[in-house]
C-alpha cells in the first residue's frame, strides 16, 4: 500500500516522502496516530507543497541546529559518582543521564537517542576522567545535507 509520510518517522522515511508499507502497518499504525495517509492522486499533488513547506522548516531548523552546536562545544557536563580505587565507578553515565542535563543546562529538549556513547563499554560512561561525547541534534537528510552534529565534554568525578 502506497502512503505519504504526515511526520518524520525513524527507519522509515521524511515528512512527504511517498512509501510503499504493509497493508496492516498502515491500517493499524501510521493511519490510526495520523503519521500517513492513503496515496491517491489528489493527495499526491498536495505532496509538492507539503515539500516546498519542508524545505523551508528544515533550513531554519539547521540554522538553529548549528547555532545551538556553537553554544554546546563550550559546555562542560560534570556528573559525580561513588567509583573504586582503581577509577571504575558503581553507577554508569547513561545517556539519559546526559540528556536530562543538557536539557536543564541549554534549555533545549534533546532526546537521549540522539546521544552517541559509541566506543564506551555497553553504551555507558563507567570510568571517571573526561570524556567526549557526540550529541547529534539534525540527522543528515536524503537530499544530502549533511548531520548537524555537536560534541560535549562529560567529566565524571568521585563523589
Amino acid at each position: 500500500m502506497k502512503v505519504i509520510i504526515l511526520q518524520n518517522i525513524k527507519g522509515l522515511g521524511r515528512m512527504g516522502d511517498v512509501k510503499n508499507v504493509s497493508d496492516g502497518y498502515a491500517r493499524n499504525f501510521l493511519f490510526p496516530r495520523k503519521m500517513a495517509k492513503l496515496a491517491t492522486d489528489a493527495a499526491l499533488k498536495e505532496v509538492s507543497s507539503l515539500k516546498r513547506k519542508l524545505e523551508a522548516t528544515q533550513k531554519l531548523e539547521r540554522e538553529g541546529a548549528a547555532k545551538l552546536a556553537e553554544q554546546l562545544k563550550d559546555i562542560v557536563l560534570e556528573f559525580s559518582r561513588k567509583a573504586t580505587k582503581t577509577g571504575k565507578i558503581y553507577s554508569a553515565v547513561t545517556k539519559e543521564d546526559i540528556a536530562e542535563t543538557l536539557n536543564t543546562k541549554v534549555g533545549f529538549r534533546v532526546s537521549s537517542d540522539s546521544i552517541n556513547l559509541e566506543g564506551h563499554e555497553g553504551g555507558h560512561i563507567k570510568r571517571l576522567g573526561e570524556h567526549l561525547v557526540k550529541v547529534e541534534l539534525l540527522p543528515a537528510t536524503q537530499e544530502g545535507a549533511p548531520d548537524v552534529t555537536a560534541e560535549v565534554k562529560v567529566k565524571v568525578s568521585q563523589e
